[in-house]
């Protein structure tokens, strides 16, 4: 009788390798079924049944996170407790402490106007200076920072000649009795940038824009009283502030408007901050108008904005 042959190194074909039963255990461990009970201790009656998978467990875990993320969020985007947590940036708060640095900025100026104020009556008491020589000293009283505010000889010259040549104007703008009013006036420039379209009367624009980069403050031209602070739809955040003889100054398109309606401004003060808001606007820039007496005027005539 034959001897069977031995093939040695031929694998039985129906044992699968070792990885590959590995994986099938753990696949079926992953979708194997368990129950979970919950016994009375006393009666040992089943009270609560349910089947579970570990795939099961594992997409409710996931779902609850999530769940609970969500929750979270929305508590600190849609109610006031973001206010609570440190470091969230706060739209109140970036305005209040641009109003407080721009307030802190204006008492610099007036302690320095003080301090001046009080040298040159050192120097009178003291025998330095006559008290007919302090009004020779160019600029001794002028605070830093606020020298451009006070009116050059050009500038005066400039001005009389305008009122003198505008005195018997027909126009519907301000008569020449009313210009030689202003022509005594120190406005302050509510903002420095690019004049991008200039006042047109008969084309219906009152006004300049002046373009300049977002979140620049806006500061008013005089002193006076705010009449309006409000929300248009073309203007977008508009404020007027009226002063005094019949002037009313108007700023349109800001972001934020730092006054309210009845507040007193001083010249320089910021008003607003520039903006991009209201249907007119296609661009972070401010809409400039000046009033008198009822009729528009020409705000580059009587202030420079570059």
């Amino acid at each position: 009788m034959p001897e069977p042959i031995e093939r040695p190194n031929s694998p039985s074909p129906s044992r699968p390798t070792t990885a590959a039963a590995r994986r099938k255990r753990a696949i079926r461990k992953l979708w194997s079924k368990y129950r979970l009970l919950l016994i009375n201790d006393n009666t040992f009656k089943e009270s609560f049944s349910i089947r579970l998978t570990p795939v099961n467990v594992v997409l409710m875990l996931i779902g609850l996170l999530g769940i609970t993320a969500a929750i979270t969020v929305s508590l600190i985007v849609f109610t006031p407790l973001k206010r609570y947590i440190p470091g969230y940036a706060d739209t109140d708060v970036r305005v209040h402490s641009f109003h407080a640095a721009t307030l802190a900025d204006s008492l610099k100026r007036e302690v320095a106007v003080h301090a001046a104020y009080t040298e040159n009556l050192r120097r009178i008491f003291s025998g330095e200076l006559s008290p007919d020589s302090v009004k020779q000293l160019p600029r001794i009283t002028s605070a830093p920072g606020t020298a451009d505010l006070a009116a050059s000889p050009a500038d005066s010259a400039f001005r009389q000649r305008t009122a003198k040549d505008e005195q018997y104007s027909l126009t519907e703008n301000a008569t020449g009795s009313e210009r030689r009013d202003l022509a005594g006036l120190i406005f302050f420039s509510p903002l420095r940038g690019v004049v991008t379209d200039k006042y047109a009367h008969k084309e219906g624009h009152f006004g300049i824009d002046v373009a300049t980069k977002a979140n620049e403050p806006v500061k008013a031209c005089l002193e006076g009283t705010v009449v309006l602070a409000s929300w248009t739809a073309d203007g977008g955040y508009v404020l007027n502030v009226q002063h005094p003889g019949e002037l009313l100054s108007v700023y349109k398109h800001n972001a934020v408007l730092l006054k309210k309606t009845g507040d007193r401004v001083k010249a320089g003060e910021a008003i607003a901050i520039v903006g991009n808001s209201g249907e007119l606007s296609d661009g972070p820039h401010l809409h400039f108008e000046l009033w008198l007496a009822g009729k528009p005027l020409d705000p580059q005539q009587y202030m420079v904005f570059q």
